[in-house]
């Protein structure tokens, strides 16, 4: 029996002619919903810029220290939304958006990461700010300050084997010494040591006025040890002073640290800056001492600085061979006739490092009034003689060339034992400085780097009154983060 195929190409044709249509419609949706998304991804971004330029204005013009303004970050989702909802809306084609409500996560403050946030930004401020071969040049001094260190080892050698020949002789005289001594002469450590005690800001300053402030310390960790006065009538305290002081030099990581260690001389006080401001006066001395008092901070830099200079001194006196039987008369005369020759051998080590101590006191001097002091001191620029050493009495010799007393303290940041202080103290300076214009500022608050998170629906095409098997809106999430 035959059947009737009529219309049934047109039936065919009609099922083709729909799934090509239905095609069309899913590929014309999916460009649709494309260029929709890539409209949406394009407002969010410059909602994202618009958030991102809402840092805080006295952290950056002073400070050069990206932060979003701790003021608009409670603000931030909401102004946020509304930027994107402005543009999304403000447009003339047929795109239709529902925005919902954006979120910030995964919060980073500028005090986060034990100081590494503050860290990396100073980092690359500093790439832009350091002449190329300023590494090199702070290496050099490094190295020739690490020497002079290294010299104080010798030093202690020498003051040993020294005692030990003074004993041997000693066991060969007879009971009467055969060396005519001298007995009288007054002991020059004894006035040195009288002005030691009081205290190295006067011993330093004079009756000159330095500030007395007090230090907020929030954010970095307050130093309370106490400066021990050298004693250079005692052998063994002076051999336990000179190990420490060898520890000095013994810190790495100039290359790591060196941005920061220009930045803090750059952006914060010391006490030879010019200019004048209210606050803190003695700041990069804060980053050093990490004492809650102006003055204490300014003494304890004082000493150390005293004993960076005695490093170089030292080796300067002993490589003297005319201070060095200068300091055996005197040391003889001093004991006079009761002098026990290792007596005598310890009280001439003893004077000499007294000499290169108040030398650099001296030098420190010269620092403070703005003079320059060479790293490496020879005979010919030597300041203070035996004779003025009592009083510190002397004519000063300022060099043309050498470092300033900001570069001496540069080399004490090197030396910092706990490296990461120093960016906790900054924190405290910085939040110092801004409160005194906005009582609020925080930096604790201050955002570093976040995520937002935002939801927008984009309504679908319908291309040609097609109904899709999928909802009338289609969902799509932008998540970026946000830092500086």
């Amino acid at each position: 029996m035959m059947r009737d195929q009529r219309g049934s190409i047109s039936v065919f044709l009609a099922v083709v002619f729909l799934a090509f249509l239905l095609l069309i419609s899913m590929c014309t949706e999916g460009i649709y919903l494309y260029v929709g998304r890539g409209k949406a991804m394009s407002a969010c971004m410059a909602g994202l810029s618009h958030v991102r330029g809402n840092y805080q204005k006295d952290l950056e013009a002073r400070y050069h220290i990206f932060a979003m303004d701790p003021r608009y970050v409670s603000k931030a989702e909401k102004d946020f939304m509304e930027k994107v909802k402005v543009s999304l809306e403000g447009s003339q084609d047929s795109f239709r958006y529902v925005t919902g409500s954006a979120s910030l996560s995964q919060k980073i403050y500028l005090t986060d990461q034990g100081g590494e946030v503050l860290k990396y930004q100073i980092r690359e401020l500093m790439k832009y700010e350091m002449p190329a071969d300023l590494l090199s040049s702070w290496k050099d001094r490094w190295d020739q300050t690490k020497e002079t260190g290294e010299g104080i080892g010798d030093i202690r050698r020498q003051m040993e084997q020294d005692e030990k020949e003074a004993e041997e002789k000693e066991q060969k005289e007879d009971e009467e010494n055969e060396t005519v001594q001298v007995q009288g002469e007054e002991d020059p450590r004894k006035g040195f040591m009288e002005l030691l005690r009081e205290g190295s800001v006067r011993l330093v300053m004079g009756e000159r006025k330095v500030s007395s402030g007090k230090v907020p310390v929030r954010y970095g960790k307050k130093d309370t040890s106490k400066e021990q006065t050298w004693d250079f009538m005692k052998k063994d305290k002076m051999e336990k002073q000179l190990k420490e002081t060898e520890k000095m030099v013994s810190g790495t990581g100039l290359t790591e640290e060196l941005p920061a260690i220009l930045y803090s001389t750059k952006y914060f006080r010391n006490l030879t800056s010019k200019e004048k401001k209210e606050g803190i006066q003695y700041e990069t001395e804060y980053l050093i001492a990490g004492r809650d008092s102006e003055k204490e901070n300014l003494g304890s830099v004082f000493w150390k600085m005293i004993g960076l200079r005695f490093l170089t001194n030292a080796a300067c006196v002993y490589q003297d061979p005319a201070k060095r039987e200068e300091a055996a008369l005197i040391a003889a005369s001093v004991l006079g006739i009761t002098g026990i020759p290792p007596l005598v051998a310890a009280a001439k080590h003893l004077l000499l490092l007294a000499l290169a101590y108040g030398e650099s006191v001296i030098d420190v001097r010269n620092l403070v009034e703005g003079e320059k002091v060479p790293l490496v001191k020879t005979t010919s620029g030597w300041q203070l003689p035996f004779s003025g050493l009592a009083g510190l009495s002397c004519r000063r010799k300022p060099a043309e060339k050498g470092l300033s007393y900001e570069d001496y303290l540069g080399l004490l940041l090197i030396m910092q034992g706990d490296k990461q202080q120093k960016y906790f103290r900054m924190m405290d300076l910085i939040e110092d400085n801004i409160r005194r214009k906005d009582s609020g500022f925080r930096m604790n608050q201050c955002l570093a780097s976040c995520q937002i998170t935002a939801d927008i629906k984009i309504k679908r095409l319908g291309f040609g009154g097609m109904v899709l098997p999928f909802g009338a809106y289609s969902d799509w999430k932008f998540q970026r983060t946000v830092s500086y």
